[in-house]
Formats: C-alpha cells, sequence, structure tokens
C-alpha cells in the first residue's frame, strides 16, 4: 500500500488536476496526504473534496512538509510527489511493481516539464535528462543514490532513519548526503511526473540553475541552504 504525500501552500490552482489525475491509480489502502502549511486560498477545502487526507504543517520549508507527511503515513512506502505536476496514467502502478521486490528500498524517476515555447520545454527537459542519467551513473558506479524529491518512493523505514528531509534548498541532495549507500534501489526513466516551468519563469533559467548548483553543493558538505524564503509556493 502506498501514501502519496503532496506540499503545498496556496496550491488551488493545482492540487485539483494533480488528484484527479491520482485518484483512478489508488488501490485499496492506498491514501493521498496533503501537507497543507496554512494556505489562504481553497487548496486544503478542494484537497478533501477530491478525496485526500489534509495534514496541517508551519510554513518552514519544502523538505520539513514532506518529512511531515511521512511522518503521518500510515503505509509502508511512501511517495512524493509536487503539487504542480501531472504523473503519468500508470505513475502509481509502476512504483507498485517496483516494491513487489523486498529488497527495493527506493524508486526515483523523470522530470520533464510544460511550458508554453517549445524551445523552452526541449531546454528544461533536456537539462532534467542529463540530470536523471547522471544520477543513475553515480548509482551504479557508488551506490550511492540521488531522487528528485518531487518524483520519488521510499520504504518509510529508511526515509525516516536519517531524520528525512530537512529544510534546506534541494533537500534532496542533503538526504543523499545521509542515506548510507544502496544497490536496492531502481531508476526508472518510465516514471514520469510533468511539472510546470514556474521554478524557471520566477527567477530565469540560468539564475534558478545557478541557485540549485550553489545549494546543492552546500547540501554535500553539509552546510545546506537554508529554505524559508523560498519560492512563494512549493
Amino acid at each position: 500500500m502506498l501514501s502519496v504525500i503532496i506540499p503545498t501552500y496556496n496550491e488551488e490552482g493545482n492540487i485539483g488536476t494533480l488528484l484527479e489525475r491520482l485518484h483512478p491509480q489508488l488501490e485499496r489502502g492506498d491514501e493521498m496526504v496533503v501537507v497543507d502549511s496554512y494556505s489562504s486560498d481553497r487548496t486544503a477545502e478542494i484537497a478533501k473534496s477530491s478525496g485526500a487526507r489534509v495534514v496541517l504543517e508551519p510554513k518552514r520549508g519544502n523538505g520539513l512538509a514532506r518529512t511531515a507527511g511521512a511522518e503521518a503515513a500510515r503505509n509502508e512506502i511512501i511517495v512524493f510527489v509536487d503539487a504542480d505536476c501531472v504523473p503519468s496514467r500508470d505513475f502509481l502502478a509502476r512504483i507498485r511493481k517496483h516494491f513487489t521486490s523486498k529488497d527495493v528500498v527506493a524508486v526515483g524517476g523523470l522530470d520533464l516539464y510544460s511550458s508554453d515555447s517549445g524551445a523552452r520545454k526541449f531546454i528544461y527537459d533536456a537539462f532534467s535528462r542529463t540530470v536523471f542519467y547522471t544520477a543513475k551513473l553515480t548509482h551504479m558506479l557508488t551506490g550511492r543514490y540521488w531522487l528528485a524529491s518531487n518524483n520519488s518512493a521510499y520504504r518509510k523505514d529508511v526515509f525516516l532513519s536519517v531524520g528525512g528531509f530537512r529544510s534546506v534548498i534541494c533537500e534532496d541532495t542533503d538526504l543523499t548526503r545521509r542515506l548510507p549507500p544502496s544497490r536496492h534501489v531502481v531508476y526508472d526513466s518510465r516514471l514520469e511526473v510533468s511539472l510546470s516551468d514556474r521554478r524557471f519563469r520566477k527567477e530565469g533559467f540560468l539564475g534558478t540553475i545557478g541557485l540549485w548548483g550553489k545549494s546543492n553543493l552546500a547540501a554535500w558538505t553539509g552546510k545546506g541552504v537554508d529554505s524559508s524564503g523560498y519560492k512563494t509556493e512549493y
């Protein structure tokens, strides 16, 4: 059984679409957990009406919101997605299939982007594919695994054994540093989510990549960049 965890803050324009896509993929015992940081819009109301369980969490950063969801999860397998994503129609089925092996500790998928510009989408997707396959190669060589925090699934006990995500930018890199290496991790390029390009539109593509680069380096050295104030939404 799966617990899908979604951090939100003022996501009334996105959360309904995501939950509508996820709901038909649920099986008995699965749950959708929306961790809402006291949104001032209708996010929590829409989430409840769409069948999600809402957990309220102070706005302390995306990482801590995800971890609060993991702690509240009722199932052994926890799945992380963002409110502005649209997952593939077989998203949960693919995750479920990978975890039929009791050895698998985590699964990671591929982020793609939606955009009103075909050229920008090409650039965003090329960047994302490069990150995905670089992480996969690194895992093959070292056993260290980096999985995108908005498209990944973990066994709950493994995730919480190191305290889960923390309140830093690039919380997924920070988690990689703290988790022990494991060969029992699956990288599935067909496990896709389509994200909005709002991250790049807000600060610009190069500005965003520069921030992520600096934050990844800080996270890897144990000096993570605090995420308070990073983006107005999750």
